[in-house]
């Protein structure tokens, strides 16, 4: 990859919470980046950092009691600096994101030609005539044979999987630079789930849209990425290719989290215990050279 392709990069950010007992460090001395058009993992346990990483990326952790440190450089402008009337003009254009239920994703009150509409006015003085003639061309680009039907739903009259179907192509329809998936596909079966990735991979192909996929799923990670970075505590304890990772693990985390992966005979080895990770205490490792 060149330089000049460069979309995301995170340097040193930090990110702590303002406690009672105390100041919590969540996230520490992250660093990573993903160019354009490229798919890109951060995978680790529930509580590791992944989720806080995605918010602060939209610009969602504005509280009095969130302390941010370092830099988040999208399109070379730094996010932490940038208002967030600047902010809500990048969600849903440059940056989109796609949440684990598609059903919670969506608003359960409007009909889903309501929320396209929302999503495209965001980018452009638009129609709603407009706005549903784009979307039925769109939900037909993804195999969905009766779109009128569909537009004129509300979020639960859909399945599951129609549903996500419904999120990725509202995530894609204004051919953002940036997809966030955080978990796009944990709700989901697995025969659906699938769908939902081969969907996610055809789009952002087209649009070269680049992918930061936030997920605990090692098998997904193998189906859909290119570049791992392995978060533990708050920590990118391991980063490389695919095939670096998957192959030659440098970190003891990231054997247990191939380990963790489900095995034809139906046995997995569980990570460590069933607890979140205790951001109070210091991981006992250090970056890997």
């Amino acid at each position: 990859m060149l330089m000049s392709d460069k979309l995301l990069s995170i340097k040193d950010l930090e990110l702590s919470f303002k406690m009672y007992e105390g100041t919590l460090n969540v996230l520490k001395k992250i660093s990573l980046d993903l160019h354009k058009g490229e798919k890109v993992a951060l995978v680790g346990e529930s509580g590791s950092g992944k989720s806080v990483t995605t918010k602060l990326i939209l610009g969602l952790l504005n509280q009095r009691n969130v302390i941010k440190k370092g830099n988040i450089f999208f399109n070379s402008r730094n996010l932490l600096d940038i208002s967030q009337s600047e902010f809500k003009k990048l969600r849903g254009n440059n940056i989109s994101i796609i949440f684990q239920d598609p059903i919670a994703a969506l608003n359960p009150v409007f009909k889903i030609k309501q929320q396209f509409y929302e999503v495209l006015s965001n980018k452009k003085k638009i129609s709603k005539r407009e706005s549903i003639e784009l979307a039925s061309k769109a939900l037909l680009n993804v195999s969905i044979s009766d779109p009128v039907r569909v537009l004129e739903s509300y979020p639960f009259q859909l399945s599951g999987g129609m549903a996500q179907r419904v999120v990725i192509t509202m995530a894609m329809i204004n051919n953002p630079d940036l997809l966030l998936a955080d978990e796009p596909s944990t709700a989901l079966d697995v025969t659906v789930q699938n769908q939902a990735l081969d969907l996610m991979d055809d789009l952002t192909k087209v649009t070269n849209t680049a992918v930061l996929l936030i997920t605990h799923n090692m098998g997904v990670v193998r189906r859909f990425a290119e570049k791992v970075y392995v978060i533990y505590r708050g920590v990118i304890v391991e980063e490389g290719t695919k095939s670096q990772v998957f192959k030659n693990p440098g970190h003891p985390y990231t054997e247990a989290l191939l380990q963790s992966i489900p095995k034809l005979n139906g046995t997995s080895i569980p990570i460590h215990n069933d607890n979140a990770p205790n951001y109070a205490e210091i991981p006992k490792f250090t970056h890997p050279k």
